[in-house]
């Protein structure tokens, strides 16, 4: 038999390791796709609301025509609103309707580093996107599209590219999911939304993993600490047990169920016969007992008797068997019956 040399093992190795390369890449690969997806969205979403709040300050929708080789198969809703840092500071920002997704800024927050005007954007990652490029927690599944909440600074000499956050000084700034609990019942193996056991998830936007989760501030909102990526998970039902089947025990053999009959006759025939011996041993001891406590009785009655018994046909009576006094007459009168 050959023993393959040193340098065969070598190339061996080495042809092992060439084949492994590839997948690892491929799995990087991946994963930077995202990544830069997540990128390319928020850039042309920058882009955009630049241009369009150049004239206004009203709150904008962001349509993202031009973003699709650069998005790929991200679908995202976006809108904007540009506000000075001043206003910001005093008034705050409220972008919420009714049943709808949108952000509330309170007052006494300030852009970090600190610009003096800022467009803030926010985002929804809306139908497969957010589950292809966030992770919920283990055990939990999304109940609502990721939002983000982004700010940039569009001061003098600033095109909007530089991002900036938002630091709440006072009340925490809060996102608005909507109306959560038609998104929770469309996700399969979840039971009925339920606010005070969804947590708010927090992720980060590189690698689209939670970094941090809390209890929701109310029914559809969370309360967070400025800008991110947040979303709501609710815990996935555990799947049913496999039911099981309960088989019947195989019968006895034909030896056993004969020896077990013989078994009982003789148990039951010992039994009959330890419950004779008991009941003639309790009758045997109760008479007994009555005889010899009339024994004693007589012996206890004769002790302090002064005339004697005599038997007559099975009677005992007392005797006397001696007269201690003769009878004498007084005064020498007859008796009564010679008169």
């Amino acid at each position: 038999m050959a023993v393959p040399s040193s340098s065969s093992l070598l190339s061996l190795l080495l042809l092992l390791l060439l084949l492994a390369l590839p997948r690892h890449r491929s799995a990087a690969q991946d994963h930077g796709a995202a990544a830069v997806n997540i990128s390319a969205v928020e850039a042309a979403v920058r882009d955009r609301a630049f241009q369009l709040l150049h004239r206004t300050d009203k709150l904008v929708g962001v349509p993202l025509t031009a973003c699709a080789s650069a998005c790929g198969v991200v679908a995202v809703q976006a809108s904007a609103l540009r506000v000075r840092s001043s206003s910001l500071w005093s008034d705050g920002v409220n972008a919420t309707a009714a049943d709808t997704a949108g952000f509330t800024v309170p007052p006494r927050v300030v852009p970090a580093p600190f610009a003096r005007r800022v467009d803030v954007v926010f985002e929804r990652f809306v139908g497969n996107a957010s589950a292809a490029l966030f992770a919920a927690p283990r055990g939990y599944a999304l109940a609502a599209p990721v939002a983000a909440l982004l700010a940039y600074d569009v001061s003098a000499g600033n095109n909007g590219s530089r991002a900036v956050a938002l630091r709440a000084l006072g009340a925490p700034v809060r996102v608005d999911f909507g109306d959560l609990a038609p998104a929770a019942a469309a996700t399969n193996g979840t039971p009925p939304f339920n606010a005070t056991a969804a947590r708010c998830v927090t992720f980060a936007v590189d690698s689209g993993k939670a970094v941090a989760t809390h209890p929701m501030a109310s029914a559809t909102a969370c309360a967070v600490t400025g800008t991110g990526h947040y979303g709501v998970a609710v815990r996935l039902q555990p799947p049913p047990p496999p039911p099981t089947t309960v088989l019947p025990p195989p019968p006895p053999p034909a030896a056993v169920r004969e020896r077990w009959w013989a078994w009982t006759v003789v148990a039951g025939l010992g039994g009959v016969v330890a419950v004779s011996f008991l009941a003639v041993t309790v009758a045997a001891a109760v008479r007994w007992s009555r005889r010899r406590r009339r024994e004693e009785m007589d012996v206890r009655a004769l002790a302090g008797e002064e005339l004697g018994r005599m038997a007559v046909r099975g009677s005992r009576m007392p005797a006397a068997k001696m007269v201690r006094t003769r009878p004498e007459l007084e005064d020498g009168s007859p008796l009564a019956w010679r008169r």
